[in-house]
């Protein structure tokens, strides 16, 4: 299952376990809610070592597994250190969290208090800050020029009504449709095989669930989200041309005046695929991510009160 950021003020998704700070053990109660079955309590960590703060999220996940939780939402403890760096703290929280998702079925929410103290290496961040610049005045220039090209027909402005329709038009669409292309589904199992790896490896990696890749390899014709799509190119450590043609059998492209797709191409031309780390700056300059939430049916069975200490 997946790990995704969220704002900490204002979070009510409804998830089995929430944990809080405050507490000087690691203790477990059932509250009676329909959003909330579980508060797990941890330490207070306000001048918690690396190696500390680690321990507590995986204490927190571990609890949680144990009591067989589908989701929980984890405050990011540590954002006030002052010991420890702002991106030590949150290499900290990703790094366990996505660590342990790796053996485990479980969707995890990370909140955050400031999304714009969510930082990444230095030498990451300053590609993607040269790359969005670039981009941006690309893109100016582009719109500052007046002309519009449509590269996948070779044809300016004008001469698109003319060309609709045309027999030469027609006869190289005909063409094209009749080669039998590989659609998304049929594309992305290929590249599973080209790439030697296994699916639970890739799905995991690209941040969905086991249900969701399942109706993806089930049906032929699946059209994903593109969050989902670039996710799995990241998942399979796509160069950009293998990413731009992976999204093309799905209808879509990169565009490179569109934040989100700047960071994700940045990133891939970067070689860089920690789609946990890439979600921390998707998030913190979008609040957009990789990936795509599991659906979760609401219960309103209510539970009994009762504490478990660890």
């Amino acid at each position: 299952m997946p790990l995704f950021i969220v704002k900490n003020e204002g979070f009510t998704g409804p998830t089995d376990a929430v944990a809080v700070s405050g507490s000087s053990e690691l203790s477990v109660r059932k509250i009676r809610s329909a959003k909330v079955r579980y508060e797990i309590g941890c330490p207070d960590t306000g001048n918690f070592s690396i190696s500390e703060l680690a321990s507590c999220y995986r204490g927190i996940l571990e609890k949680a597994a144990s009591l067989k939780c589908a989701d929980i939402a984890i405050p990011m403890f540590g954002e006030n250190s002052a010991t420890l760096s702002k991106e030590e703290v949150l290499n900290a929280a990703v790094t366990e969290i996505a660590a342990f998702l790796k053996g485990a079925d479980m969707l995890v929410y990370l909140k955050v208090r400031n999304p714009a103290d969510l930082t990444l290496p230095e030498t990451i961040e300053k590609e993607l800050s040269h790359s969005i610049r670039e981009q941006q005045k690309t893109a100016e220039e582009n719109n500052h020029s007046g002309a519009l090209f449509l590269p996948r027909l070779g044809i300016w402005g004008g001469g698109v009504c003319a060309a609709i329709g045309s027999p030469l038009l027609n006869s190289l669409l005909a063409r094209k449709m009749n080669n039998g292309s590989k659609t998304f589904q049929e594309r992305l199992l290929e590249l599973i095989r080209e790439k030697n790896m296994d699916e639970v490896t890739v799905y995991k990696n690209a941040n969905i669930d086991r249900k969701l890749f399942s109706r993806i390899r089930c049906n032929k014709n699946y059209t994903p989200s593109k969050s989902t799509a670039l996710a799995l190119a990241i998942a399979l450590q796509l160069n950009l041309e293998e990413t731009k043609d992976l999204l093309l059998r799905a209808g879509m492209a990169l565009s490179p005046s569109i934040t989100f797709d700047i960071i994700v191409s940045c990133c891939i031309e970067n070689q860089f695929y920690d789609i946990s780390k890439i979600n921390v700056v998707l998030f913190r300059e979008t609040e957009q991510y990789l990936g795509e939430r599991p659906a979760r049916k609401s219960g309103n069975k209510k539970e009994k009160s009762e504490k478990i200490e660890k």
